[in-house]
Protein backbone atom coordinates (compact mmCIF):
# COMPACT_ATOMS: atom_id res chain seq x y z
CA UNK A 1 0.00 0.00 0.00
CA UNK A 2 1.32 3.32 -0.66
CA UNK A 3 2.46 5.28 2.12
CA UNK A 4 -0.51 7.31 3.66
CA UNK A 5 0.62 11.20 4.74
CA UNK A 6 -2.03 11.27 6.87
CA UNK A 7 -1.50 7.52 8.13
CA UNK A 8 1.48 8.84 9.06
CA UNK A 9 0.89 12.07 11.48
CA UNK A 10 -2.21 9.85 13.02
CA UNK A 11 0.11 7.23 13.57
CA UNK A 12 2.83 9.77 15.21
CA UNK A 13 0.20 10.95 17.79
CA UNK A 14 -2.54 8.29 18.00
CA UNK A 15 -2.86 6.40 21.93
CA UNK A 16 -0.57 3.98 23.16
CA UNK A 17 -0.11 1.96 26.34
CA UNK A 18 3.11 2.46 28.14
CA UNK A 19 4.31 -1.05 29.58
CA UNK A 20 4.02 -0.13 32.82
CA UNK A 21 0.26 -0.20 31.73
CA UNK A 22 -0.43 3.43 32.91
CA UNK A 23 -2.34 5.60 29.79
CA UNK A 24 -0.25 7.70 27.45
CA UNK A 25 -1.04 11.41 27.17
CA UNK A 26 -1.93 12.40 24.34
CA UNK A 27 -2.10 16.65 23.32
CA UNK A 28 -5.12 18.19 24.25
CA UNK A 29 -4.62 19.74 20.79
CA UNK A 30 -4.93 16.87 18.53
CA UNK A 31 -8.65 15.05 17.90
CA UNK A 32 -8.97 12.88 14.83
CA UNK A 33 -11.92 10.42 14.46
CA UNK A 34 -12.93 7.82 11.72
CA UNK A 35 -15.96 5.64 10.93
CA UNK A 36 -15.76 3.64 8.21
CA UNK A 37 -18.76 1.07 7.50
CA UNK A 38 -20.70 -0.95 4.74
CA UNK A 39 -24.10 -0.15 3.34
CA UNK A 40 -26.99 -2.45 3.02
CA UNK A 41 -27.79 -0.71 -0.46
CA UNK A 42 -25.63 -1.18 -3.64
CA UNK A 43 -26.06 1.22 -6.67
CA UNK A 44 -24.50 3.79 -8.44
CA UNK A 45 -27.92 6.24 -7.43
CA UNK A 46 -26.76 5.57 -3.84
CA UNK A 47 -23.01 6.59 -4.55
CA UNK A 48 -23.90 9.47 -6.13
CA UNK A 49 -26.37 10.66 -3.12
CA UNK A 50 -23.56 9.83 -1.27
CA UNK A 51 -21.09 12.24 -3.26
CA UNK A 52 -23.68 15.02 -3.04
CA UNK A 53 -24.38 14.98 0.48
CA UNK A 54 -20.60 15.56 1.26
CA UNK A 55 -20.91 18.29 -1.57
CA UNK A 56 -23.81 19.82 -0.51
CA UNK A 57 -22.28 20.30 3.06
CA UNK A 58 -18.92 21.95 1.50
CA UNK A 59 -20.94 24.20 -0.35
CA UNK A 60 -23.06 25.71 2.49
CA UNK A 61 -19.73 25.77 4.20
CA UNK A 62 -18.02 27.56 1.77
CA UNK A 63 -21.04 28.98 -0.73
CA UNK A 64 -19.73 29.07 -4.38
CA UNK A 65 -16.87 27.29 -4.29
CA UNK A 66 -17.70 23.93 -5.61
CA UNK A 67 -18.41 24.00 -8.84
CA UNK A 68 -21.51 22.67 -10.71
CA UNK A 69 -19.25 19.42 -12.48
CA UNK A 70 -18.34 17.98 -9.31
CA UNK A 71 -21.74 17.03 -8.44
CA UNK A 72 -21.75 15.07 -11.81
CA UNK A 73 -18.67 13.55 -10.19
CA UNK A 74 -15.97 14.87 -11.90
CA UNK A 75 -12.62 16.06 -10.25
CA UNK A 76 -11.95 19.26 -9.11
CA UNK A 77 -9.07 21.59 -6.59
CA UNK A 78 -9.79 25.00 -4.84
CA UNK A 79 -6.71 26.10 -3.13
CA UNK A 80 -6.34 29.71 -1.01
CA UNK A 81 -4.75 31.08 1.52
CA UNK A 82 -6.22 29.03 4.83
CA UNK A 83 -8.16 26.72 2.35
CA UNK A 84 -8.19 23.90 0.17
CA UNK A 85 -11.19 21.74 -1.04
CA UNK A 86 -10.49 18.73 -3.56
CA UNK A 87 -12.07 15.54 -4.50
CA UNK A 88 -11.27 13.04 -7.25
CA UNK A 89 -13.12 10.31 -8.90
CA UNK A 90 -12.29 6.94 -11.06
CA UNK A 91 -14.13 7.20 -14.34
CA UNK A 92 -16.72 4.87 -13.85
CA UNK A 93 -17.44 6.62 -10.82
CA UNK A 94 -16.83 3.24 -8.47
CA UNK A 95 -14.03 5.16 -6.53
CA UNK A 96 -14.69 8.89 -5.16
CA UNK A 97 -12.34 10.71 -2.40
CA UNK A 98 -12.97 14.31 -1.00
CA UNK A 99 -10.77 16.68 1.22
CA UNK A 100 -10.74 20.02 2.73
CA UNK A 101 -8.42 21.14 5.21
CA UNK A 102 -9.76 24.72 6.47
CA UNK A 103 -7.99 27.45 9.18
CA UNK A 104 -10.44 28.89 11.64
CA UNK A 105 -8.51 31.87 12.97
CA UNK A 106 -10.65 32.90 15.54
CA UNK A 107 -9.67 29.92 17.36
CA UNK A 108 -6.16 28.87 15.88
CA UNK A 109 -7.52 25.82 14.76
CA UNK A 110 -7.02 23.72 11.16
CA UNK A 111 -9.70 21.52 10.36
CA UNK A 112 -9.09 18.29 7.86
CA UNK A 113 -12.04 16.42 6.87
CA UNK A 114 -11.80 13.39 4.53
CA UNK A 115 -14.88 11.33 2.83
CA UNK A 116 -14.86 8.79 0.77
CA UNK A 117 -17.42 6.58 -1.10
CA UNK A 118 -16.81 3.22 -3.20
CA UNK A 119 -17.49 0.03 -4.39
CA UNK A 120 -16.86 -2.77 -2.94
CA UNK A 121 -18.89 -5.43 -4.62
CA UNK A 122 -21.87 -6.88 -2.98
CA UNK A 123 -22.23 -3.40 -1.27
CA UNK A 124 -21.53 -0.02 -0.66
CA UNK A 125 -18.60 1.64 1.74
CA UNK A 126 -18.76 5.04 3.26
CA UNK A 127 -15.63 6.26 5.15
CA UNK A 128 -14.93 9.80 7.27
CA UNK A 129 -11.97 10.63 9.13
CA UNK A 130 -12.36 14.43 10.92
CA UNK A 131 -9.09 15.58 12.76
CA UNK A 132 -7.92 19.17 14.05
CA UNK A 133 -5.23 20.70 15.46
CA UNK A 134 -4.60 23.90 17.46
CA UNK A 135 -2.30 26.12 18.82
CA UNK A 136 -5.05 27.44 21.46
CA UNK A 137 -5.50 26.40 25.12
CA UNK A 138 -9.21 25.36 24.99
CA UNK A 139 -9.81 21.75 24.52
CA UNK A 140 -10.88 20.45 20.70
CA UNK A 141 -14.32 19.67 20.67
CA UNK A 142 -15.35 15.50 19.88
CA UNK A 143 -17.19 16.37 16.58
CA UNK A 144 -18.30 14.57 13.18
CA UNK A 145 -18.86 16.46 10.16
CA UNK A 146 -22.26 16.50 9.83
CA UNK A 147 -22.36 14.24 6.65
CA UNK A 148 -21.45 11.34 8.52
CA UNK A 149 -24.99 11.89 9.94
CA UNK A 150 -26.65 11.90 6.23
CA UNK A 151 -24.81 8.69 5.48
CA UNK A 152 -25.98 7.20 8.87
CA UNK A 153 -29.93 8.92 7.93
CA UNK A 154 -30.11 8.03 4.09
CA UNK A 155 -27.87 5.04 3.24
CA UNK A 156 -28.37 2.23 5.76
CA UNK A 157 -24.82 1.64 7.19
CA UNK A 158 -24.69 -2.00 9.23
CA UNK A 159 -22.05 -2.84 11.64
CA UNK A 160 -21.99 -7.13 11.87
CA UNK A 161 -25.59 -6.99 10.10
CA UNK A 162 -27.31 -4.64 12.54
CA UNK A 163 -27.83 -1.06 11.53
CA UNK A 164 -25.83 1.46 12.89
CA UNK A 165 -28.43 4.32 13.67
CA UNK A 166 -28.35 7.72 15.84
CA UNK A 167 -31.17 6.32 17.97
CA UNK A 168 -30.58 4.65 21.23
CA UNK A 169 -32.45 0.88 20.77
CA UNK A 170 -34.66 -0.41 23.14
CA UNK A 171 -33.77 -3.72 24.77
CA UNK A 172 -37.43 -4.81 26.81
CA UNK A 173 -38.03 -8.45 25.76
CA UNK A 174 -36.20 -11.46 24.84
CA UNK A 175 -36.04 -11.75 21.63
CA UNK A 176 -34.54 -7.96 21.92
CA UNK A 177 -32.13 -9.04 24.38
CA UNK A 178 -31.51 -12.07 22.36
CA UNK A 179 -30.24 -9.95 19.40
CA UNK A 180 -27.92 -7.64 21.59
CA UNK A 181 -26.26 -10.37 22.72
CA UNK A 182 -25.70 -11.81 19.48
CA UNK A 183 -24.57 -8.10 18.29
CA UNK A 184 -22.04 -8.12 21.54
CA UNK A 185 -20.25 -11.83 20.69
CA UNK A 186 -20.43 -11.04 16.59
CA UNK A 187 -16.69 -11.32 15.49
CA UNK A 188 -17.09 -8.98 12.86
CA UNK A 189 -18.25 -6.54 15.00
CA UNK A 190 -16.08 -3.22 14.26
CA UNK A 191 -17.94 -0.51 16.61
CA UNK A 192 -18.32 -0.48 20.58
CA UNK A 193 -21.66 -1.16 22.14
CA UNK A 194 -22.59 1.07 24.94
CA UNK A 195 -24.88 -0.49 27.46
CA UNK A 196 -26.89 1.62 29.77
CA UNK A 197 -29.15 0.27 32.75
CA UNK A 198 -31.86 1.87 34.60
CA UNK A 199 -31.43 3.76 38.17
CA UNK A 200 -34.13 3.23 40.63
CA UNK A 201 -37.67 2.90 39.60
CA UNK A 202 -36.44 1.30 36.40
CA UNK A 203 -37.48 4.96 33.88
CA UNK A 204 -34.19 6.56 33.90
CA UNK A 205 -31.13 6.33 33.49
CA UNK A 206 -27.32 7.72 34.41
CA UNK A 207 -26.67 9.71 30.82
CA UNK A 208 -29.59 10.83 28.17
CA UNK A 209 -29.02 7.69 25.89
CA UNK A 210 -31.32 9.98 23.16
CA UNK A 211 -28.33 12.35 23.42
CA UNK A 212 -25.03 10.00 23.84
CA UNK A 213 -26.65 8.34 20.73
CA UNK A 214 -26.86 11.18 18.74
CA UNK A 215 -23.13 12.42 19.64
CA UNK A 216 -21.70 8.78 19.26
CA UNK A 217 -23.48 8.08 15.80
CA UNK A 218 -21.27 6.06 13.62
CA UNK A 219 -18.75 5.42 16.09
CA UNK A 220 -21.14 3.16 18.49
CA UNK A 221 -24.41 1.40 18.88
CA UNK A 222 -26.23 2.45 21.82
CA UNK A 223 -28.95 0.16 23.84
CA UNK A 224 -31.09 0.78 27.08
CA UNK A 225 -31.98 -2.02 29.14
CA UNK A 226 -35.36 -2.45 30.79
CA UNK A 227 -34.93 -3.68 34.37
CA UNK A 228 -35.70 -7.22 33.52
CA UNK A 229 -33.60 -7.50 30.81
CA UNK A 230 -30.57 -6.15 32.91
CA UNK A 231 -31.14 -9.63 35.21
CA UNK A 232 -31.36 -11.18 31.93
CA UNK A 233 -27.85 -9.84 30.24
CA UNK A 234 -26.52 -10.90 33.63
CA UNK A 235 -28.19 -14.64 33.05
CA UNK A 236 -26.18 -14.77 29.88
CA UNK A 237 -22.81 -13.25 30.20
CA UNK A 238 -22.41 -14.07 33.79
CA UNK A 239 -22.22 -11.16 37.09
CA UNK A 240 -18.74 -10.36 36.09
CA UNK A 241 -19.75 -9.23 32.52
CA UNK A 242 -22.87 -7.94 33.36
CA UNK A 243 -24.39 -4.04 33.89
CA UNK A 244 -26.62 -3.27 35.92
CA UNK A 245 -28.71 -0.69 38.52
CA UNK A 246 -27.83 2.53 36.24
CA UNK A 247 -24.65 1.47 35.73
CA UNK A 248 -23.02 2.37 32.06
CA UNK A 249 -20.78 -0.66 30.39
CA UNK A 250 -19.14 -0.21 27.06
CA UNK A 251 -18.16 -3.77 25.30
CA UNK A 252 -15.55 -3.24 22.63
CA UNK A 253 -14.87 -5.16 19.72
CA UNK A 254 -13.75 -8.94 20.43
CA UNK A 255 -15.74 -9.68 23.35
CA UNK A 256 -16.68 -13.08 24.06
CA UNK A 257 -18.15 -14.79 27.15
CA UNK A 258 -14.51 -15.46 28.62
CA UNK A 259 -13.24 -11.56 28.45
CA UNK A 260 -11.27 -9.95 30.52
CA UNK A 261 -14.07 -7.89 32.70
CA UNK A 262 -11.53 -4.95 32.21
CA UNK A 263 -11.60 -4.23 29.37
CA UNK A 264 -14.99 -3.86 28.82
CA UNK A 265 -15.80 -0.48 30.87
CA UNK A 266 -18.31 -0.52 33.62
CA UNK A 267 -18.66 2.92 34.95
CA UNK A 268 -21.56 2.91 38.02
CA UNK A 269 -24.26 5.37 38.81
CA UNK A 270 -22.74 6.89 41.88
CA UNK A 271 -19.06 7.56 39.96
CA UNK A 272 -21.14 8.98 37.04
CA UNK A 273 -23.13 11.63 39.45
CA UNK A 274 -20.04 12.60 41.51
CA UNK A 275 -18.05 13.33 38.07
CA UNK A 276 -16.15 16.15 37.63
CA UNK A 277 -12.98 16.34 34.68
CA UNK A 278 -11.83 19.61 32.78
CA UNK A 279 -15.00 18.63 30.51
CA UNK A 280 -17.62 19.22 32.91
CA UNK A 281 -19.16 17.95 36.07
CA UNK A 282 -21.83 15.27 36.79
CA UNK A 283 -23.76 13.39 34.28
CA UNK A 284 -23.60 15.82 31.65
CA UNK A 285 -20.21 15.57 32.21
CA UNK A 286 -19.60 11.65 31.90
CA UNK A 287 -21.75 11.94 28.81
CA UNK A 288 -19.19 14.12 26.99
CA UNK A 289 -16.22 12.42 28.14
CA UNK A 290 -17.75 9.27 27.11
CA UNK A 291 -18.44 10.49 23.57
CA UNK A 292 -14.81 11.85 23.63
CA UNK A 293 -13.76 8.36 24.39
CA UNK A 294 -15.60 6.54 22.06
CA UNK A 295 -14.36 9.36 19.19
CA UNK A 296 -10.60 8.72 20.46
CA UNK A 297 -11.23 4.86 20.27
CA UNK A 298 -12.13 5.04 16.31
CA UNK A 299 -8.72 5.51 15.62
CA UNK A 300 -6.91 4.20 18.43
CA UNK A 301 -4.99 1.86 16.55
CA UNK A 302 -2.35 2.28 13.35
CA UNK A 303 -4.56 -0.77 12.38
CA UNK A 304 -7.55 1.03 11.97
CA UNK A 305 -6.02 3.96 10.52
CA UNK A 306 -4.91 1.93 7.65
CA UNK A 307 -8.09 1.06 6.90
CA UNK A 308 -9.38 3.99 5.14
CA UNK A 309 -6.27 5.32 3.49
CA UNK A 310 -6.17 9.08 2.87
CA UNK A 311 -7.74 11.67 0.11
CA UNK A 312 -3.92 12.20 -1.72
CA UNK A 313 -3.07 8.50 -1.38
CA UNK A 314 -6.45 7.84 -3.26
CA UNK A 315 -5.76 10.80 -5.63
CA UNK A 316 -2.25 9.10 -6.44
CA UNK A 317 -3.60 6.07 -7.16
CA UNK A 318 -6.25 7.45 -9.78
CA UNK A 319 -3.55 9.31 -11.47
CA UNK A 320 -1.07 6.52 -12.29
CA UNK A 321 -4.72 4.80 -13.84
CA UNK A 322 -7.16 7.25 -14.54
CA UNK A 323 -8.95 4.44 -16.59
CA UNK A 324 -9.10 1.62 -15.22
CA UNK A 325 -11.12 0.33 -11.97
CA UNK A 326 -9.80 -2.96 -10.61
CA UNK A 327 -9.42 -4.90 -7.64
CA UNK A 328 -6.21 -3.13 -7.27
CA UNK A 329 -8.52 -0.03 -6.08
CA UNK A 330 -10.44 -1.92 -3.87
CA UNK A 331 -7.71 -4.07 -2.21
CA UNK A 332 -6.35 -0.16 -1.75
CA UNK A 333 -9.02 1.35 0.41
CA UNK A 334 -8.62 -2.48 2.56
CA UNK A 335 -12.61 -3.29 2.10
CA UNK A 336 -11.85 -6.61 2.67
CA UNK A 337 -12.68 -5.82 6.01
CA UNK A 338 -12.41 -9.78 7.60
CA UNK A 339 -8.62 -8.74 6.92
CA UNK A 340 -8.92 -5.49 8.37
CA UNK A 341 -10.63 -6.94 11.52
CA UNK A 342 -7.33 -9.43 11.72
CA UNK A 343 -4.59 -7.11 11.40
CA UNK A 344 -6.65 -4.51 14.10
CA UNK A 345 -7.68 -7.75 16.73
CA UNK A 346 -4.66 -6.95 19.14
CA UNK A 347 -5.61 -3.11 18.99
CA UNK A 348 -9.28 -3.60 19.52
CA UNK A 349 -9.45 -3.77 23.28
CA UNK A 350 -6.79 -1.27 24.12
CA UNK A 351 -7.49 0.93 26.72
CA UNK A 352 -8.51 4.46 25.73
CA UNK A 353 -5.82 7.36 25.63
CA UNK A 354 -5.99 9.91 28.45
CA UNK A 355 -5.40 10.76 31.76
CA UNK A 356 -9.15 11.07 32.57
CA UNK A 357 -9.45 7.77 31.25
CA UNK A 358 -7.15 6.49 33.80
CA UNK A 359 -8.75 8.14 36.67
CA UNK A 360 -12.25 6.73 35.66
CA UNK A 361 -11.14 3.30 35.71
CA UNK A 362 -8.30 3.35 38.33
CA UNK A 363 -10.66 2.50 40.99
CA UNK A 364 -12.35 -0.37 39.46
CA UNK A 365 -9.11 -2.13 38.21
CA UNK A 366 -6.83 -1.72 41.27
CA UNK A 367 -7.10 -5.37 42.76
CA UNK A 368 -9.32 -6.78 40.17
CA UNK A 369 -12.38 -5.92 42.12
CA UNK A 370 -15.09 -5.47 38.81
CA UNK A 371 -16.48 -9.22 40.22
CA UNK A 372 -16.30 -8.39 43.82
CA UNK A 373 -18.39 -5.03 43.17
CA UNK A 374 -20.97 -7.00 41.02
CA UNK A 375 -21.87 -9.62 43.23
CA UNK A 376 -22.03 -6.86 46.31
CA UNK A 377 -24.24 -4.66 43.89
CA UNK A 378 -26.83 -7.47 42.95
CA UNK A 379 -26.92 -8.90 46.81
CA UNK A 380 -27.66 -5.97 47.87
CA UNK A 381 -30.30 -5.49 45.82
CA UNK A 382 -31.53 -8.81 46.71
CA UNK A 383 -31.43 -8.38 50.28
CA UNK A 384 -33.32 -5.42 50.02
CA UNK A 385 -36.04 -7.18 47.53
CA UNK A 386 -36.64 -9.52 50.73
CA UNK A 387 -36.99 -7.36 53.33
CA UNK A 388 -33.43 -9.15 54.29
CA UNK A 389 -31.34 -6.06 56.27
CA UNK A 390 -29.34 -8.24 59.00
CA UNK A 391 -26.10 -8.96 57.98
CA UNK A 392 -24.82 -12.28 59.34
CA UNK A 393 -21.43 -12.21 60.73
CA UNK A 394 -18.84 -14.28 60.04
CA UNK A 395 -18.14 -17.45 62.27
CA UNK A 396 -14.25 -17.87 61.28
CA UNK A 397 -11.30 -16.01 60.12
CA UNK A 398 -11.12 -17.96 57.22
CA UNK A 399 -14.21 -16.73 55.64
CA UNK A 400 -13.60 -12.95 56.32
CA UNK A 401 -12.31 -12.64 53.15
CA UNK A 402 -15.04 -13.65 51.27
CA UNK A 403 -17.54 -12.06 53.86
CA UNK A 404 -16.17 -8.54 53.02
CA UNK A 405 -16.39 -9.24 49.31
CA UNK A 406 -20.05 -10.55 49.56
CA UNK A 407 -21.03 -7.80 51.59
CA UNK A 408 -18.98 -4.38 51.39
CA UNK A 409 -16.88 -4.73 48.41
CA UNK A 410 -18.16 -1.33 47.10
CA UNK A 411 -16.85 0.33 50.70
CA UNK A 412 -14.41 -1.37 52.10
CA UNK A 413 -11.04 -3.48 51.10
CA UNK A 414 -8.50 -5.92 52.90
CA UNK A 415 -5.28 -5.11 51.50
CA UNK A 416 -3.34 -8.37 50.55
CA UNK A 417 -1.25 -8.03 53.81
CA UNK A 418 -4.65 -8.04 56.10
CA UNK A 419 -5.78 -11.19 54.08
CA UNK A 420 -2.47 -12.91 55.20
CA UNK A 421 -2.81 -11.97 58.67
CA UNK A 422 -6.25 -13.29 59.15
CA UNK A 423 -5.46 -16.34 58.32
CA UNK A 424 -2.66 -16.36 61.52
CA UNK A 425 -5.26 -14.41 63.36
CA UNK A 426 -5.59 -15.95 67.60
CA UNK A 427 -7.67 -13.61 68.93
CA UNK A 428 -11.16 -15.13 69.90
CA UNK A 429 -13.94 -12.83 69.20
CA UNK A 430 -14.08 -13.53 65.80
CA UNK A 431 -17.28 -11.76 65.70
CA UNK A 432 -16.33 -8.56 67.54
CA UNK A 433 -13.69 -8.01 64.40
CA UNK A 434 -16.64 -8.44 61.85
CA UNK A 435 -18.97 -6.14 63.75
CA UNK A 436 -15.38 -3.57 63.52
CA UNK A 437 -15.39 -4.19 59.68
CA UNK A 438 -19.52 -4.25 59.28
CA UNK A 439 -18.85 -0.53 61.49
CA UNK A 440 -16.32 1.03 59.33
CA UNK A 441 -17.87 0.26 55.97
CA UNK A 442 -21.86 1.57 57.16
CA UNK A 443 -20.63 4.27 60.09
CA UNK A 444 -17.57 5.52 59.17
CA UNK A 445 -17.96 4.99 54.97
CA UNK A 446 -20.95 6.91 55.42
CA UNK A 447 -19.61 10.24 57.80
CA UNK A 448 -16.60 10.46 55.55
CA UNK A 449 -18.49 10.40 52.33
CA UNK A 450 -21.14 12.82 53.91
CA UNK A 451 -19.95 16.28 52.84
CA UNK A 452 -23.04 18.10 54.23
CA UNK A 453 -22.73 19.74 57.57
CA UNK A 454 -25.63 19.04 59.78
CA UNK A 455 -25.85 15.40 58.05
CA UNK A 456 -22.21 14.99 59.25
CA UNK A 457 -22.00 16.03 62.51
CA UNK A 458 -25.64 13.20 63.24
CA UNK A 459 -23.56 10.66 61.13
CA UNK A 460 -20.31 11.65 63.25
CA UNK A 461 -22.47 10.79 66.60
CA UNK A 462 -23.44 7.83 65.65
CA UNK A 463 -20.03 6.57 64.95
CA UNK A 464 -19.50 7.55 68.14
CA UNK A 465 -22.47 5.72 69.78
CA UNK A 466 -21.60 2.66 67.92
CA UNK A 467 -17.81 2.38 69.23
CA UNK A 468 -19.12 2.44 72.38
CA UNK A 469 -21.82 0.16 72.20
CA UNK A 470 -19.30 -2.26 70.94
CA UNK A 471 -16.98 -1.22 74.17
CA UNK A 472 -14.19 -0.46 71.36
CA UNK A 473 -11.78 2.59 71.50
CA UNK A 474 -10.67 4.42 68.12
CA UNK A 475 -8.11 6.43 68.01
CA UNK A 476 -7.64 8.73 64.82
CA UNK A 477 -4.40 9.85 64.45
CA UNK A 478 -1.59 8.52 62.03
CA UNK A 479 1.42 7.03 63.21
CA UNK A 480 4.69 9.87 62.82
CA UNK A 481 7.27 8.60 61.28
CA UNK A 482 9.92 9.33 64.39
CA UNK A 483 7.41 7.06 66.70
CA UNK A 484 7.51 3.87 64.16
CA UNK A 485 11.40 3.43 65.12
CA UNK A 486 12.77 -0.02 63.82
CA UNK A 487 8.62 -1.32 63.26
CA UNK A 488 8.32 1.31 60.20
CA UNK A 489 7.68 -1.45 57.95
CA UNK A 490 5.00 -2.66 60.26
CA UNK A 491 2.88 0.58 59.85
CA UNK A 492 3.15 0.76 56.04
CA UNK A 493 1.83 -1.13 53.47
CA UNK A 494 1.86 -0.75 49.45
CA UNK A 495 -0.93 0.99 48.58
CA UNK A 496 -1.14 3.63 45.59
CA UNK A 497 -2.86 7.16 46.42
CA UNK A 498 -1.86 9.62 44.15
CA UNK A 499 1.83 9.68 43.35
CA UNK A 500 2.63 8.13 46.81
CA UNK A 501 2.74 4.15 46.31
CA UNK A 502 3.53 3.60 50.55
CA UNK A 503 0.87 4.55 52.83
CA UNK A 504 1.39 5.04 56.39
CA UNK A 505 -1.24 3.20 59.01
CA UNK A 506 -2.54 4.45 62.70
CA UNK A 507 -5.88 5.59 62.58
CA UNK A 508 -7.19 2.06 64.57
CA UNK A 509 -10.11 0.82 66.58
CA UNK A 510 -9.06 -0.87 69.22
CA UNK A 511 -9.91 -3.67 72.19
CA UNK A 512 -8.71 -4.55 75.03
CA UNK A 513 -5.06 -3.31 76.57
CA UNK A 514 -3.02 -6.48 77.45
CA UNK A 515 -0.48 -7.45 74.47
CA UNK A 516 -2.19 -10.47 74.69
CA UNK A 517 -2.74 -11.13 71.10
CA UNK A 518 -5.62 -13.48 72.17
CA UNK A 519 -7.68 -11.02 74.30
CA UNK A 520 -6.39 -7.86 73.06
CA UNK A 521 -7.76 -6.21 69.33
CA UNK A 522 -6.59 -3.82 66.82
CA UNK A 523 -7.83 -2.68 63.42
CA UNK A 524 -5.28 -0.19 61.75
CA UNK A 525 -7.28 1.16 58.28
CA UNK A 526 -6.47 4.35 56.30
CA UNK A 527 -9.25 6.26 54.03
CA UNK A 528 -8.71 6.50 50.47
CA UNK A 529 -10.62 9.66 49.65
CA UNK A 530 -10.07 9.35 45.65
CA UNK A 531 -11.60 5.63 45.61
CA UNK A 532 -13.84 6.66 48.73
CA UNK A 533 -13.06 3.13 50.18
CA UNK A 534 -11.63 2.20 53.81
CA UNK A 535 -8.56 0.18 53.32
CA UNK A 536 -8.19 -2.39 56.17
CA UNK A 537 -3.68 -2.51 56.34
CA UNK A 538 -3.53 -5.04 59.68
CA UNK A 539 -5.49 -6.60 61.62
CA UNK A 540 -6.34 -8.10 64.46
CA UNK A 541 -3.18 -8.30 66.19
CA UNK A 542 -1.22 -5.10 67.76
CA UNK A 543 1.40 -3.42 66.34
CA UNK A 544 4.46 -2.72 68.49
CA UNK A 545 6.36 0.89 68.45
CA UNK A 546 9.62 2.09 69.85
CA UNK A 547 7.23 2.85 73.30
CA UNK A 548 5.47 -0.46 73.81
Amino acid sequence: MPQNPMMALTMAQSPSVQSSGRFAKVPRQRHVMQSFLAGANHSPENRTAARQRVLQWADKKWPGLVPPEAFAGQAFEYDQAGLRIAACSSSDGALWAFRSEHLDPRESRTWVTEAVVADVGPTDAFGVRNSCNTMGTEPVPASSPRFLRDFIAHHALTDAGVSVTAQAQDVTNGSALGHLIALLLSPHRVLPVVVLTPLSGGVTYAVDPVQLARDTQGLAHVFRLSPAMAFGLSDELGRALSVFHGAIRTYYPGFTRDADPWRHHLVFAQRIAEWADENGVGTQGFEQFLSRQLHHFSVNAPAKIEQLPSYFSIRRKLLDKPHQTTGEEMELLHLDLEQARASAQDWENQALDSDAEARAYEEETRQLRAQNLTLAHELKELRRARGEQLIPLPTSYADMPKWVDVHFADRLVLHKRAVRELKDAVFADVKLVGESLKLLAEAYWAMRTNHDPEQRQALSTAWDAEIAKLNLDYNSQAMSPNRMGEYRSDYTIDYRIGQSSQQILGPHLKYGSTKDDRMCMRVYFLWDDERQLVVIGSLPAHLDTRAS
